[in-house]
């Protein structure tokens, strides 16, 4: 296997990872404390592979994620303990 290939195969993993997270957004009953933990993890994930690269984490992962959870919200039964996430 080549490095390209390697690469291409690291990406396909992150990309499936972060819809994973999508999909626990839009369709799992987890609560929010829940998908905070799946996001930081995927966070770390990102940073152990393209070190450097949090503030590209934040512009592509965190503001789609935060995009959906805010959208997405309104249909989702309310948690009493329920917090605002730093993503």
């Amino acid at each position: 296997m080549t490095d390209a290939e390697r690469a291409r195969r690291g990406q396909d993993e992150l990309a499936r990872q972060a819809d994973r997270i999508v999909n626990l957004i839009l369709y799992s009953s987890l609560p929010r404390v829940d998908i905070d933990i799946q996001i930081e993890n995927f966070r770390q994930e990102c940073l152990r592979r393209y070190p450097g690269s949090a503030d590209l984490f934040e512009m592509i992962y965190a503001s789609r994620f935060r995009r959906i959870w805010q959208q997405w919200q309104k249909e989702r039964p309310k948690d009493a303990n329920e917090h605002e996430a730093a993503w």
